[in-house]
């Protein structure tokens, strides 16, 4: 599939998929907004663009912790987004482009913010350049991925206890569930990407429950990984 093959399919998942709640949907709130904004630090005053930011949830959380944001989103999703900029303003800029293709916005922001994007997207090597070249010198990268390592779904867990890997070293696309495919690389493949964009990578989540009979407490479902600017 290609880049605008994928967007279209995204523009048809808007059509019939509910707008996630303030906090996004369960496994934002609890593993990967935590992360995020661990990783982030205080959000006042930073330029913040939020890359492929969809309905925009994550992009009113960070402004009102007192961002700036700019969320750029390639589909329809955006359309969403600037709904609820109309309905509770919160000076938020919202772009629609390919992040892909580039946006001019070089050099210009204090964080980058991926959320789940990358595994979404065709040509990613091209993305992660563009997220970094965005940054200003010392500003930081995040992006968070379901876990390359463990993508069997979770209800997998609850009938065996284990996540099985059938497949990790070469790339390849396959469904989710109501949804485009998620495109799997091997974890090595983005983290060569961040240090070859000029990043250095300082710390990296593999966010977690507490519940014992969750699989998240045994065996991650995301990783969020936080790199910076040289």
């Amino acid at each position: 599939m290609t880049n605008r093959d994928v967007i279209a399919a995204w523009d048809e998942h808007s059509r019939t998929h509910t707008p996630f709640g303030p906090q996004g949907d369960f496994a934002r709130e609890h593993l990967l907004n935590p992360a995020v904004f661990t990783l982030l630090g205080p959000p006042a005053g930073l330029r913040v663009l939020d890359a492929g930011c969809g309905g925009g949830y994550l992009s009113r959380l960070l402004a009102r912790a007192g961002a700036h944001v700019t969320g750029l989103e390639p589909s329809a999703y955006i359309a969403q987004a600037r709904a609820a900029e109309a309905a509770e303003p919160l000076d938020i800029r919202y772009v629609q482009a390919d992040l892909s293709a580039g946006f001019g916005d070089d050099g210009v922001y204090d964080a980058v913010i991926a959320n789940m994007v990358l595994q979404d997207i065709p040509d990613y090597g091209a993305a992660m350049r563009h997220c970094a070249a965005a940054l200003r010198r010392g500003g930081r990268l995040i992006f968070s991925l379901v876990h390359p390592c463990f993508e069997e779904p979770d209800a997998a867990w609850a009938a065996k206890g284990y996540v099985a890997v059938a497949e990790y070293l070469r790339e390849h696309s396959q469904p989710q569930a109501g949804g485009p495919p998620l495109f799997h690389r091997p974890l090595s493949a983005y983290l060569n990407l961040v240090v070859e964009a000029g990043c250095a990578i300082r710390r990296i989540l593999e966010p977690r429950l507490d519940d014992p009979a969750d699989r998240n407490a045994h065996v991650p479902s995301f990783i969020v990984v936080l790199a910076e600017r040289g």
